[in-house]
């Protein structure tokens, strides 16, 4: 059983970016075609990067709550605001940074485990912090001055596809990792 954050990104979230078809719609050759849908590709980055940080945030948020409802009611509460207290994931991008500080609040090593966990997340790690870098460069309109740092150089449709799958990829061990983290806390899996 997923949690309700996974839950989310593999069915509500899915869908939402499931609709950026638009590219079937745009007419011309393809190379033509490239330069003529640009403009979705970075759509289909900042999508693709909101619905993940959601997905994140959801996650956080699921493995707090359920620390809290298990604990004394006056616990809980010094549980909640500390696990949430500047929460990166409520302000900032779900860079991988930022998923680390928030999720080491759990008293482990995230991305450690996360990485040991399937040997692909190494480069499903390279790949988020890829698609960060072009999230900002795209939404603060400054993608000519950082392009020497962005990798790939350019956004394509498959571009996004890849960093779709590396983040379903991610999605899927997050979710195991933490449940059987909190499993230690909580004397089975929570989900």
């Amino acid at each position: 059983m997923p949690s309700p954050a996974l839950t989310a990104w593999s069915t509500s979230s899915a869908a939402a970016l499931s609709q950026l078809q638009a590219h079937r719609a745009v007419s011309g050759v393809r190379a033509a075609r490239g330069k003529n849908t640009l403009q979705l590709n970075y759509a289909y980055v900042l999508l693709l990067s909101a619905h993940f940080q959601a997905y994140c945030r959801g996650l956080h948020s699921d493995a707090t709550q359920l620390l809290v409802d298990a604990s004394d009611p006056g616990i809980g509460a010094v549980l909640d605001t500390n696990l949430s207290f500047r929460r990166q994931l409520d302000s900032g991008n779900a860079q991988p940074g930022a998923l680390g500080i928030d999720f080491n609040r759990f008293n482990f090593e995230f991305w450690a485990v996360v990485e040991a966990a399937d040997t692909r997340n190494a480069a499903r790690h390279r790949k988020l912090e890829d698609l960060n870098a072009w999230r900002n460069a795209i939404a603060h309109h400054d993608i000519e001055t950082r392009r020497a740092d962005l990798h790939p150089r350019e956004v394509t449709l498959a571009t996004c596809r890849t960093w779709h799958s590396a983040l379903n990829g991610l999605a899927y061990s997050f979710d195991s990792v933490l449940a059987g983290h909190l499993a230690t806390f909580l004397d089975s899996r929570p989900w």
